[in-house]
């Protein structure tokens, strides 16, 4: 992969990586630093708010059409170039980065439709409301008529609604947990959508879900390892910045900042510590 289509670079707090309507073949990923995403349609608030690990840029560079968003350094930040013709082969090389990539495109989708779902619910809500004119109608007291009608058919009664279908039982959250050679096991409470692997530090206020002190005699372990994620009925390892002695999912080294998914009957190893995911 030449120097020319991926390389380092730093911009200035307050600097533009790149404005809404400019041509993009880039995408960027973050060092260090802080990157805020703007909307000129959204006034000065900023849509999204972006640190190390994560990415931006993959639209232009994947439909080559215009920015559709803005992109300001908020503090001194590094980011990583990576130029459109050197994707493929980036991907070809690293699958943690197409399954991370992914990954967030798929969640950013669902935070947009999220997003549109709640707006027209409370348009709906809104429109349902009825108007000042009308509900003062709805209160006034209704004359009797000086004059009894002339009598008419009686008006046929409406068809009742059929009833609703019941509603579908939400899919069973995982119950999941971790096993280790010496019989100890560390439930995953499956409410809980983010587990901190590691040792506790009450210094420094470090209570990790998921301590694995009392099988780590070496202390091979850093105080913020890793993180399991839960995503629906899926379970991913992530290793966190710092991590001295490595990140593991059957023998493969994790990649900093990167989702890896796990299945039941993968063997994790977090520094010397290695348990095996499994199902309760």
């Amino acid at each position: 992969m030449s120097k020319s289509a991926e390389f380092s670079f730093d911009v200035p707090a307050g600097q533009a990586v790149f404005s809404e309507g400019d041509p993009g073949q880039t995408l960027y990923v973050i060092e260090s630093g802080v990157v805020e995403i703007f909307l000129a349609a959204r006034g000065t608030d900023p849509v999204a708010r972006l640190g190390p690990g994560e990415f931006f840029g993959e639209l232009s560079m994947l439909s080559g059409q215009p920015r559709s968003a803005s992109a300001i350094a908020r503090e001194p930040t590094r980011l990583l170039r990576i130029e459109r013709e050197a994707f493929p082969g980036l991907l070809a090389d690293n699958v943690e980065i197409a399954i991370s990539l992914m990954q967030t495109l798929a969640q950013r989708h669902l935070d947009c439709e999220n997003a549109l779902t709640k707006a027209l619910s409370a348009g709906a809500a809104q429109a349902g409301k009825p108007s000042a004119s009308a509900a003062v109608a709805e209160a006034a007291p209704v004359k009797a008529p000086a004059k009894s009608p002339a009598r008419s058919k009686p008006a046929a009664e409406p068809l009742s609604a059929p009833p609703a279908p019941p509603a579908a039982p939400a899919a069973p959250k995982p119950a999941c947990l971790l096993k280790h050679a010496q019989g100890e096991t560390f439930l995953l409470d499956p409410d809980v959508k983010e587990f901190l692997v590691g040792r506790p530090d009450p210094k420094a206020g470090i209570n990790p879900e998921v301590n694995l002190s009392s099988v780590d005699p070496t202390r091979s372990l850093s105080r913020k390892h890793a993180k399991l994620v839960r995503q629906g009925q899926l379970y991913f390892v992530r290793e966190e910045s710092g991590t001295v002695n490595g990140t593991f999912v059957n023998n493969v080294r994790v990649a900093t900042g990167v989702d890896v998914p796990i299945k039941p009957g993968d063997k994790l190893r977090f520094g010397a510590v290695e348990v095996e995911f499994a199902t309760a």
